[in-house]
């Protein structure tokens, strides 16, 4: 990787934030041995075919996708059908789907020409439908091939996308992004030049940060890898013009950054909009088979396995999800999809499952099944990841991973520890997340009295918090410990520090306030209930145990001696169901407490 490069006039790209940390990993990730997934390519076609099938029942008559819920045809759900229908004809596995396959490309086609997109969500139509007729054109008849050509050839971007720049509109984000992966496949087959593509890549540019990711408004995790995977697929199907060099080189960086905030249970990084739905661990697969297919060609095999094993752990991961019925639960919890729990108001069964199954199609058709799986930085761990960007840390230690919101979107998160997972062990038991600060302040941490009421750091959001500082004190796969700094805008209190030690068991951290404080109260999320299964949820003194199935996470406060931890009884809404707050006081102004999975 380079250490300076321009993006665009007089914008340095900076030295690669994580060179030194990747450089220390990598002889683990040579001498480890794994416990292999056991997948293989046929299993991305496994869970299309269940989408795929279960969506057939809802297609009409001229090719549209029925919502079941809606009772409606929802933004890009037909293209999106059109082609993970496609890969499973071109597969061997269901030719008998070409015509319903047909049926809805032909649909989508005419919805671009039109400039009536369902929707107006047009900017997501392009890729997925010119995909589908690359792969399609071969089987049909002529006539039909020539319709769909001069469609292709019909679609005026300017009238079909919503992501433009106007004279009152002077950026553009990830929608856009989309649109421009879709042209330059457009553009490839025949039908349009590379003017947009161009135009837009330079506007784009400036949202990368330095470690490769992109920023989207309010910069929510998801959508730093939803743009960036259909720029991966650009650059593997060959993008060589003028911004190609600048767009390699994000990208490289951004393929290792995701390796190493993955978390073991191959679950992209929770925070923001769109959080744990399951089309973040499907675009995970694009990337690291894409990534894994170039590093094998580029003879790097220890980073070409790395690769792989990322790419088998989020495809492991939504496996875990799909319902009775085929398709999946599109976000991690078990509610009834009519009851929208853990859904954002744009999220709907058919078009984030078939999202979900577009892009694992795309992952399958990059898929090299000669790349074995080899260690990847989730298995090892030794590291701690910081992105001020993204208000994030995360760390791993032995295959135990945290991941800590530093200064939340109060309508999404809370400030503190969100995430613990490790390999083997139910990830919802975790904690997989905390709520949002708007419902109700809660995250793993400590609150303090101000004007008798308790003031929780989780409650902290972007407004009160006026600096962090991340202090990184010890890595190796063993032992990692580092310590956050939080500088706020209180009365009484100036700054909050949190020190983190983990261990591939555990985790220990040590929290204390800076100000005139005396008493603390300690609150733990515990997860309650995620649609099917309650959790045993038992406390015992200075300790908490929860537990689902045979997955465990017990929490207990080391010091000080003889703290009472207790139910509260409340419920409070999160992404994977519901939590409920355990809570002990403490007279001091410093806790310490670990958390334990098995």
């Amino acid at each position: 990787m380079v250490d300076k490069l321009t993006l665009k006039a007089q914008v340095p790209l900076s030295t690669y934030p994580f060179k030194e940390v990747l450089s220390n990993l990598r002889p683990l990730l040579s001498d480890s041995q794994i416990a292999p997934t056991n997948l293989s390519r046929d299993d991305y076609l496994s869970i299309i075919n269940g989408i795929v099938n279960y969506f057939h029942r809802f297609q009409g008559k001229e090719g549209h996708v029925i919502d079941p819920f809606e009772h409606r045809e929802v933004q890009y759900s037909t293209p999106y059908y059109a082609w993970a229908a496609t890969a499973l004809i071109i597969s061997g596995k269901r030719p008998d789907l070409m015509e319903s396959a047909s049926a809805a490309l032909e649909c989508s086609l005419h919805q671009l020409v039109r400039g009536e997109p369902n929707d107006h969500h047009g900017d997501f139509f392009t890729f997925p439908a010119t995909i589908a007729y690359e792969h399609l054109r071969q089987l049909v008849p002529p006539e039909r091939r020539q319709r769909w050509e001069q469609l292709m050839r019909s679609i005026d971007p300017y009238k079909a996308y919503r992501d433009l720049l106007t004279e009152t509109k002077d950026s553009v984000h990830n929608w856009n992004v989309v649109a421009i992966a879709g042209e330059f496949l457009r553009h490839q087959t025949g039908f349009t030049d590379l003017t947009f593509i161009e135009r837009y890549l330079e506007v784009q540019l400036q949202h990368f940060t330095a470690e490769g990711l992109y920023r989207d408004p309010n910069v929510p995790i998801a959508y730093d890898h939803f743009p960036r995977h259909f720029l991966a697929v650009m650059l593997e199907r060959g993008y060589s013009g003028k911004h190609s060099k600048v767009l390699n080189e994000l990208l490289e960086r951004a393929a290792w950054t995701s390796l190493l905030i993955q978390s073991p249970c191959g679950e992209l990084p929770t925070g923001g909009r769109s959080a744990q739905h399951q089309w973040n661990e499907a675009m995970q697969c694009v990337t690291y088979e894409i990534w894994a297919k170039r590093k094998w060609q580029e003879g790097d095999k220890v980073a070409a396995k790395a690769f792989k094993r990322a790419a088998r752990l989020a495809l492991q991961s939504i496996k875990r999800w799909v319902r009775p019925s085929g398709e999946l639960w599109i976000v991690k919890n078990h509610f009834d999809p009519a009851f929208r729990h853990g859904f954002e108001g744009y999220s709907f069964h058919s078009q984030y499952n078939l999202l979900a199954a577009g892009m694992l199609a795309t992952a399958w058709l990059f898929a090299d099944e000669q790349i074995p799986e080899g260690a990847c930085p989730a298995d090892v761990g030794g590291f701690v990841v910081y992105l001020p960007d993204f208000h994030k840390v995360i760390a791993n230690a032995g295959g135990l991973y945290v991941e800590i919101e530093t200064s939340a979107d109060p309508n999404y998160n809370s400030t503190g520890l969100l995430r613990v997972h490790k390999a083997g062990v139910e990830p919802l038991v975790g904690p997989s997340d905390g709520a949002a600060i708007k419902d109700e302040p809660l995250a793993v941490g400590i609150a303090w009295l101000e004007n008798n009421q308790w003031q929780p750091l989780a409650g902290m959001g972007r407004e009160q918090i006026l600096n962090t500082t991340v202090n990184v004190h010890e890595t190796n796969p063993k032992k990692v410990k580092f310590s956050i700094r939080y500088e706020l805008n209180r009365p009484q209190v100036q700054a909050v520090v949190e020190t983190y030690e983990l261990t591939s068991d555990s985790v220990q951290v040590n929290a204390e306030v800076i100000g005139n404080v005396s008493k603390l109260l300690v609150r733990f999320p515990a997860m309650a209930f995620e649609g099917q299964r309650a959790s045993r949820i038992q406390v015992i003194g200075n300790s908490v145990s929860v537990q689902i199935d045979d997955s465990r996470q017990t929490f207990r406060i080391e010091e000080p001696k003889n703290v009472s931890l207790r139910r509260t009884g409340r419920w409070i809404p999160s992404r994977n169901g519901y939590l409920e707050p355990i809570e002990g006081e403490v007279g001091s102004n410093r806790v310490t407490y670990t958390l334990q999975l098995q």
